[in-house]
């Protein structure tokens, strides 16, 4: 009780600060488009090699996609339990070969589809000894031994499979220590194969090289800049920055790949406000895609330093 008292004070000191009270380290950025193509409350993104973004809108048991500009190019799946259906996804990812990878989580399991959307397999995330049934939140396609990263929300594991739907090991379990977890979500890789989780009651991200050894925490629980609340995204950009979503202060925040403090997202050096950001995505021209789950919105901004 105690705990929750301090932080509740925390919070109501932060919101009575008048503007100005301390400073912002920003990160401008110039506001694009929106896109509003239709979702109900949607959660994570993914780009394949010609630009498209594919957007998983569980709600409604399907993935949209549509062009780099925003424009409507077509859906698939629908709500149910048979192949290409779906029971409120979370998460997607898409390998370099451009297979796309969704975390069917309501229906425990792993499909995969072509970029057209036709389905091409499925597999079920099994529970090992003594564990609870897998609830696999979000998946990372990885170059490196075709190993496919999958978050287990239920577990507070990552489970590590080949793409191909074979079991190969896992790591982590319910703690605060490093390498542990309370429920890890949205994951980003790196251009050395390196895992970065959000691991969200912990109020965290981590980075751990492909094989789940523990290399840096990003963030710890706060109100002020620099520290997180309910982080629910991460992105990777330029020059090592990693952006993470803040859902709850409707924030973006970007560190270094070794947890460093940078700054935070800003339009015309006034901290920018996101309806219950979740998953993010930088691409290659320097634009910050966010899924602004209350919104039912993607932003997509223009990142200026």
């Amino acid at each position: 009780m105690q705990h929750f008292l301090v932080h509740l004070i925390t919070v109501i000191v932060v919101l009575i600060l008048p503007a100005g009270s301390f400073a912002i380290e920003c990160i401008n950025t110039r506001f694009l488009f929106d896109i509003k193509p239709g979702a109900n409350q949607p959660s994570d993104i993914a780009l394949d090699s010609k630009g498209n973004i594919y957007l998983v809108d569980g709600v409604n048991g399907r993935i949209i996609v549509v062009d780099g500009n925003g424009g409507w190019k077509f859906s698939f799946g629908s709500e149910g339990e048979e192949k290409g259906q779906f029971k409120l996804p979370l998460g997607i990812d898409i390998s370099d070969s451009g297979k796309v990878f969704i975390a069917d989580t309501g229906n425990r399991r792993i499909q995969v589809f072509d970029s057209e959307g036709n389905f091409l397999y499925m597999f079920t995330v099994k529970a090992g000894p003594g564990e609870a049934p897998p609830e696999p939140v979000d998946v990372a396609a990885s170059k490196l031994s075709n190993y496919l990263y999958i978050s287990d929300n239920n577990n507070h594991n990552i489970k590590v499979y080949k793409q191909n739907g074979i079991y190969d090991f896992e790591w982590g379990g319910f703690g605060e220590a490093s390498g542990e977890f309370r429920y890890p979500g949205i994951m980003a890789l790196n251009e050395y194969n390196e895992v970065f989780i959000v691991d969200v009651l912990n109020t965290r991200v981590q980075k751990f090289d492909p094989f789940g050894k523990h290399i840096a925490t990003i963030g710890s629980w706060g109100v002020l800049q620099g520290h997180l609340f309910r982080p629910k995204g991460v992105a990777l950009g330029k020059k090592n920055r990693v952006f993470v979503s803040d859902s709850y202060m409707g924030v973006i925040q970007a560190f270094t790949d070794l947890g460093r403090f940078i700054g935070v997202l800003c339009e015309n050096n006034k901290m920018k406000k996101f309806k219950s950001p979740v998953g993010i995505l930088a691409d290659k021209n320097d634009r910050l895609l966010v899924v602004e789950m209350r919104g039912n919105t993607i932003s997509v901004l223009k990142l200026l330093e």
